[in-house]
């Protein structure tokens, strides 16, 4: 326990003792009062004030919790409002990204169930493939939706490690999409087991002598320019780890030039998990339509790609206009959907 509370409660005790000794009528009544204190176990005192005043902390904030609650979620509510007002275009850019992948997707599954026998005799030959496709396809867009979600709420290291998650999944996509059926069916057996990559070995990819395949193995001999991507990979990888960077370098901790602590929601660092987790879902959903391509999976995989561009338009010059100080993001040279049609009616 410590020794400023000991010393603090032996002031106190000793101030009590020279006023009863003050008050006595003999010496006999003076030792025995004498004695008591010095029979007294102070940390024994101690111990037991700290439980009580905890017990009454405790209490009091059981009795005061939902009074408490309410003024936090009364300043969450006008957080998360500020944020959709701020926001909002951008949200709306990202939402309807996932509204027409999943309007596609559902198309596409459609499309599949009426095949001809001769066209599914066809697709029977990538069924593994199509098979994994589609199911790191559904979680690919669960995890976009929890990446809005994370934004919304104003938390862009949370959304931009989720991001990670994406990207690690489209390196994957591009593996197994790359080296066939085996790979693929590899793949889904894995899932039965503790294995997370030796599934890839069977691509013949890697030497026989190499004990472990990695992810970053796999990263290597994808077909994704994964060295483009490898700095943000970098940073989403030291925001999901107990890292210095991801500690001191957080992407909410620097606003306007200044150094903060963030211990809850921010309005910063929003801009770049939306642009990633755009490009990753294109990404992914360009392979997954690919795997059995139909002319309606074409289309959609172009406009779907497209809106890469007006989700990055909407996130820059949102970020542009939220924090003046910073530098800019968006330029009308940059190429976004609007450009290109404009480009394309003058030609």
């Amino acid at each position: 326990m410590g020794n400023g509370v000991i010393k603090m409660l032996q002031d106190n005790l000793m101030e009590m003792l020279q006023e009863r000794l003050g008050k006595v009528e003999s010496q006999e009544e003076a030792d025995e009062i004498i004695k008591k204190f010095e029979n007294l176990d102070l940390n024994k005192i101690v111990l037991e004030m700290f439980d009580t005043m905890a017990d009454n902390t405790t209490r009091h904030m059981r009795d005061t919790m939902y009074e408490k609650v309410t003024i936090f979620r009364a300043e969450e509510q006008e957080f998360l409002a500020k944020q959709e007002r701020k926001w909002y275009r951008a949200f709306v850019a990202s939402e309807s990204m996932y509204i027409m992948t999943l309007e596609a997707a559902e198309a596409y599954g459609e499309e599949i169930s009426q095949l001809s026998e001769e066209e599914l005799e066809e697709l029977e030959k990538k069924a593994n493939t199509f098979t994994a496709m589609l199911h790191i396809h559904g979680r690919a867009m669960q995890q976009f939706l929890e990446i809005i979600t994370l934004m919304k709420n104003g938390f862009a290291d949370a959304a931009y490690a989720r991001w990670r998650s994406m990207y690690e999944l489209a390196i994957i996509s591009s593996f197994i999409t790359a080296n066939g059926e085996k790979v693929a069916k590899a793949f889904i057996d894995s899932s039965e087991t503790d294995d997370r990559y030796e599934w890839a070995r069977l691509s013949n990819k890697f030497p026989t002598s190499k004990k472990y395949i990695s992810f970053n193995d796999i990263q290597k001999k994808c077909n994704l320019d994964s060295k483009s991507w490898r700095h943000p990979y970098d940073l989403a990888n030291k925001a999901v780890h107990a890292s210095p960077q991801g500690t001191f370098k957080r992407m909410s901790n620097i606003i306007g030039g200044e150094d903060a602590i963030p211990v809850g929601r921010s309005d910063y660092g929003i801009t770049t998990p939306g642009e990633h987790s755009a490009i990753s879902l294109a990404q992914i959903t360009g392979m997954f339509f690919s795997t059995y391509s139909t002319e309606s999976s074409t289309l959609a995989i172009k406009y779907i790609s497209n809106w890469i561009d007006v989700v990055r338009e909407e996130y820059f010059k949102t970020h542009d206009y939220v924090f003046p100080d910073d530098e800019k993001l968006w330029d009308d040279s940059m190429v976004s959907y609007e450009n290109m049609e404009t480009d394309k009616s003058e030609e």
